[in-house]
């Protein structure tokens, strides 16, 4: 991890000044920080798990969940087609463009083969209860005004209005996320 590193086209200024991983070549979003182990030195990186209180302090504030900046007027939510059609989602809330950005930086998403860490693998994150943990077939950006915060089983869920704006996005045929009208 170092300071801020190299800004890819398409990514917003205040998601590029985040800390810099740089064995991913990935911003570090603030959700992704973790105490180090045993009261250790630093933060602890782990992309394949949420900050439970990162996350939910973020989003008490109004606060994006990848750069860490206050939300304007538009937030967005990211996840699979289900969870925007039932306008609840286990993953915060962002800036429209940072999640946005998250669908062409994050290889879990972006790349349709991509598979998260074993659940037996240190680090390797939890899925929250009632997850199946298999990857969709696209993903859902839904953009709107407002949103609440439930507790459940130990972790938020998010809880948006209704969309404004709703982005489709689904694998081509050579694995990658497209806009779904991009896709032949």
């Amino acid at each position: 991890m170092t300071g801020p590193g190299p800004i890819p086209p398409g990514v917003p200024a205040s998601l590029a000044a985040r800390p810099y991983d740089t064995r991913r070549g990935l911003p570090i979003p603030p959700v992704n920080m973790h105490p180090g182990p045993d009261g250790g030195t630093g933060p602890r990186v782990d992309f394949t798990t949420i900050n439970t209180v990162t996350s939910t302090e973020l989003a008490a504030a109004r606060r994006c969940s990848l750069c860490g900046d206050f939300m304007g007027y538009w937030v967005a939510f990211l996840g699979t087609p289900r969870t925007a059609e039932l306008l609840r989602f286990t993953d915060p809330q962002g800036h429209p463009d940072c999640m946005r950005a998250a669908l062409m930086l994050c290889p879990h998403i972006a790349i349709a083969r991509h598979r998260r860490a074993r659940a037996d693998r240190p680090g390797a994150g939890v899925i929250p209860a009632g997850s199946h943990g298999d990857k969709p077939a696209g993903w859902t950006l839904g953009i709107t005004r407002r949103y609440r915060m439930v507790p459940a089983d130990g972790f938020i869920v998010y809880l948006p209005a209704p969309f404004h704006t709703v982005h489709t996005y689904l694998y081509s045929p050579d694995g990658r996320l497209s806009d779904r009208a991009d896709i032949p």
